[in-house]
């Protein structure tokens, strides 16, 4: 029980001291260091811990891939790549509610914190244009920005995934979270979208030209997931190709001085804290025992999943961090010793929840950018989503029990 206190202890203290206005990697980092000091290992253990982090071969290859993609969305911003990708966007979409849905989906595919505030610019003005209240403009531009995070491999969160249950092959787990972003982008089209009117424009002119050059401009984000598919080598190296052609796309001016400016120190920093947490936690045999026990204890599949909504929710709501959320759940789901088609089902299940805990959450960084931008207060977007938020939990849950019925 000293453990589980001293896990909720140490990440109370995120939220406080991101009201303190103390950066996000700072602020787990400064967590984590609580949550070894409570945690009762001893000094020798957490050096062991901490120095694992460039030991083990699947947190370094996390780490450098989050190098290499900070990387890769710093040169793109930088040299206006991702402004070239809308704009081709918007000469080869005639409806307008289309693009309010690809734009931020596009953009998201960038693993960058925040990120949503590169978006909202383009989705303020087009809303305007389509006569769009600024707080549906915010929930559009925050629903369709975080699908990426749910089928790329090397977004932070899935990354996070690998590292913690090493033999789940990520791409199964995609393809489970395909048919919940199926169901995200619907009903974030029937709530948000539905009733917009937009005039169908013209057909296009060039439409293959303009095909090719979008495809052109976004190959840095999806020539790494190619390669990886064929090659099998790791993201880190394949993300260099993509770094290549960013170089071919750009010009060229002062390039390596960029290239080492857009490392992001910050987002490293984040996933090196959750990783150090990760570690921490799978080493507290008293918690693990304990989560155990309640598990065990359950009777069957539906007080384990309630179980897993109630954690991952909680730890993703008061961090407003996914990462930080599957730190706590995915070691101890990682002890359980559950095999085949279950472990995808229940992995699915505390992802999920903790998305929507996160996503929900104020402290949740995107969010908090959009409202910023649009001039929106948190009632009034929270408003945009009475319906919305349960109809996503509802979605979760049935999907996580068909897949049960269809694969176990």
């Amino acid at each position: 029980m000293t453990q589980l206190i001293s896990v909720l202890i140490s990440f109370l203290f995120i939220p406080i001291l991101i009201r303190l206005k103390f950066k996000l990697s700072y602020t787990l980092l400064i967590s984590a260091g609580i949550l070894g000091l409570l945690s009762g290992l001893g000094f020798e253990n957490l050096s062991k811990i901490v120095t694992s982090i460039i030991i083990n071969p699947s947190s370094r290859t996390t780490v450098l891939t989050v190098m290499m993609v900070s990387i890769l969305g710093g040169l793109m911003k930088h040299y206006k790549i991702l402004d070239k990708v809308v704009e081709t966007i918007l000469l080869v979409i005639r409806n307008k509610k289309n693009a309010l849905m690809i734009i931020p989906a596009m953009i998201g595919i960038l693993v960058i914190p925040g990120g949503a505030y590169l978006s909202a610019p383009f989705i303020n003005n087009i809303g305007k244009e389509m006569k769009i209240s600024a707080p549906r403009r915010a929930a559009i531009n925050l629903v369709f920005r975080h699908i990426a995070m749910f089928l790329l491999p090397y977004s932070t969160s899935l990354l996070i995934v690998s590292a913690t249950l090493p033999d789940l092959n990520i791409f199964k787990l995609i393809l489970l979270n395909l048919f919940f972003v199926v169901f995200i982008i619907f009903t974030g089209y029937f709530f948000f979208l539905k009733d917009v009117k937009s005039n169908i424009l013209p057909p296009r002119e060039n439409i293959g030209k303009n095909l090719l050059k979008l495809a052109i401009y976004t190959s840095p984000i999806y020539i790494a997931v190619i390669i990886n598919a064929f090659t099998g080598l790791p993201f880190h190296i394949t993300l260099i190709a993509s770094v290549i052609i960013v170089y071919l796309l750009s010009d060229k001016k002062d390039f390596f001085k960029i290239l080492i400016k857009s490392l992001n120190w910050s987002t490293v920093l984040t996933v090196v804290a959750v990783l150090i947490m990760k570690e921490i936690i799978l080493n507290m045999e008293e918690l693990i025992g304990l989560f155990n026990n309640m598990l065990n204890l359950s009777n069957g599949m539906f007080s384990m999943l309630g179980i897993f909504l109630i954690s991952s929710f909680f730890f993703g709501y008061i961090t407003g961090n996914i990462t930080a959320s599957l730190a706590i759940i995915l070691p101890m789901l990682s002890q359980l010793n559950i095999m085949g088609q279950l472990l995808y089902i229940y992995t699915y299940f505390a992802f999920g929840s903790a998305f929507i805990g996160y996503y929900f959450s104020p402290l949740h960084l995107c969010q908090a950018f959009t409202l910023e931008h649009m001039g929106v207060t948190t009632g009034e977007l929270y408003k945009e989503y009475r319906f919305y938020a349960p109809t996503l939990l509802v979605i979760l849950i049935i999907s996580t029990l068909i897949f049960k019925f269809i694969f176990v």
